[in-house]
């Protein structure tokens, strides 16, 4: 009768015991990435669907500042700019969602992203020279957090929630 020193069946056994745990640690993986993967395509899609909102709305005050143009055109006054700024004024009133600056002669509004985020715009209104100029130019297309963060320091090392049985 032969004797074997059993070393192969260690050599096996702890060869099959780092294949299980780096499969498992493989599929833990797997797991938190797919999670990760649908956040991401949640967030993205909330933030293409705002940025839609915005270029719909964009696109109403491109039709209003070209409709005062039009209006200011037929007007004949001695000061086509302040007359054009002038007539800009209104355009709160006929597209809520927006607000407009006099100073600086922008308009501005914000879509909202999440709870926590939105999508500020404001364009500079210009007044335009040629036929060929522009009515604006976008001056922020940026997102901005509309909550402070709180930075959750707090580490919970002592279990203090269990029953008094189990103490």
């Amino acid at each position: 009768m032969r004797r074997t020193s059993g070393l192969s069946l260690l050599i096996l056994i702890f060869v099959s015991l780092c294949l299980i745990t780096f499969s498992l640690l493989s599929v833990s993986e797997s797991r938190a990435d797919q999670a990760l993967g649908e956040k991401m395509a949640a967030r993205t899609t909330t933030y293409y669907e705002a940025n839609t909102k915005a270029n719909q709305l964009l696109s109403k005050i491109d039709a209003q500042l070209a409709n005062y143009l039009r209006l200011f055109s037929s007007d004949a006054s001695s000061t086509p700019e302040s007359s054009y700024y002038d007539s800009c004024r209104q355009i709160a009133d006929v597209i809520p969602e927006v607000s407009w600056d006099t100073d600086t002669h922008t308009v501005s509004f914000a879509i909202a992203i999440t709870e926590s985020q939105q999508l500020a715009v404001v364009l500079a209104v210009d007044f335009p020279k040629k036929d060929t100029d522009t009515l604006y130019h976008i001056t922020t297309w940026k997102i901005v957090n509309t909550q402070d963060w709180a930075v959750d320091t707090s580490m919970k090392l002592l279990r203090t929630d269990m029953p008094e049985s189990e103490t």
